[in-house]
């Protein structure tokens, strides 16, 4: 390679060496050159693209939804990863959300909520339809109250639209109850449940529902789709294929961890059916992409 680079500095005649004029000119050349091929290496952005990115932050929730300048957050993780959900947003060039959706108050999907609040400009917020006990959802109150952020808790179905991506936030019909003596109340069932359609694409996202959650939302909707996060980080409940059943999904996310993995007996139902399962435990950060067609293609970054 040295000598490929020198040997046209140097004249073949008489021994003399180029003048610096056109050694300089010669170079300037080369780099005009190569310097439109390496920008084509780059690929420009698919508008007509749906990009659904599972964010890793171990048995949490917390899911970007980007289609061209159009970015929805499902669930922000716990407190503790919230400075990595920010940088992640960040390097993808988000600095708005068009809308935050939290599913419901554990610590593992509004514990960030009020830090991304405070440092992105968040267009509006979808709450469950229960007032929160926690710490976390407190300081998400403040914020918003402080902020100005328009918050709506969401009591019936509601269904919107950005960038053509179709959205149907669907409202608990299980009855929220606080826990006693310190004990968890059943916040997981009164999860909101999030369809997201484009064109031939669907995704369904089912929160944290247990057996009582599933139960309602069967009794309530009906609907296959393509891609399902499953519920509560893939804990096996006795009615979790009945959903299954319901869904007819191709492509399963379990946001799990490796101290917390998801049900091995889940897992191996999902096999059995023929269900491609992807899981944040193995699997890190996880990116299912869809152009309108039914075809998904998926990255992983772990």
């Amino acid at each position: 390679m040295n000598q490929n680079v020198s040997s046209p500095v140097r004249s073949t005649k008489k021994g003399k060496r180029l003048p610096l004029r056109l050694i300089a000119l010669f170079l300037i050349t080369i780099v005009l050159f190569y310097l439109p091929a390496c920008a084509e290496t780059v690929p420009a952005p698919n508008e007509n693209s749906l990009k659904v990115t599972f964010i890793d932050v171990g048995k949490g929730d917390c899911i970007l939804i980007q289609k061209g300048n159009s970015a929805v957050l499902i669930d922000t993780g716990y407190d503790a990863t919230s400075t990595t959900v920010l940088y992640y947003l960040q390097e993808h060039g988000i600095e708005a959300l068009d809308c935050m959706i939290i599913t419901h108050y554990d610590k593992d999907h509004v514990g960030g909520a009020a830090y991304l609040a405070e440092n992105l400009e968040i267009k509006k917020i979808l709450l469950p339809g229960y007032e929160g006990e926690s710490k976390f959802y407190s300081s998400l109150m403040d914020v918003i109250a402080k902020n100005g952020i328009p918050a709506q808790m969401i009591t019936s179905d509601l269904s919107f639209a950005l960038e053509d991506i179709n959205y149907t936030v669907f409202a608990s019909n299980v009855g929220y109850k606080a826990g006693e003596d310190g004990k968890e109340g059943n916040d997981n069932d009164c999860s909101l449940v999030i369809a997201v359609t484009y064109l031939e694409d669907s995704y369904l996202f089912a929160g944290d529902i247990e057996k009582a959650g599933i139960k309602a939302f069967l009794k309530a909707h009906t609907g296959k789709c393509d891609v399902l996060k499953l519920p509560h980080h893939g804990s096996l409940e006795k009615n979790t294929e009945d959903l299954l059943e319901a869904t007819e999904p191709r492509i399963a996310v379990i946001t799990d961890s490796t101290g917390e993995p998801a049900s091995s007996d889940l897992l191996v139902s999902l096999k059995s059916d023929g269900i491609t399962c992807y899981r944040s435990s193995v699997n890190g950060n996880i990116t299912v992409t869809s152009k309108g067609d039914g075809e998904y293609s998926i990255s992983t970054e772990k």
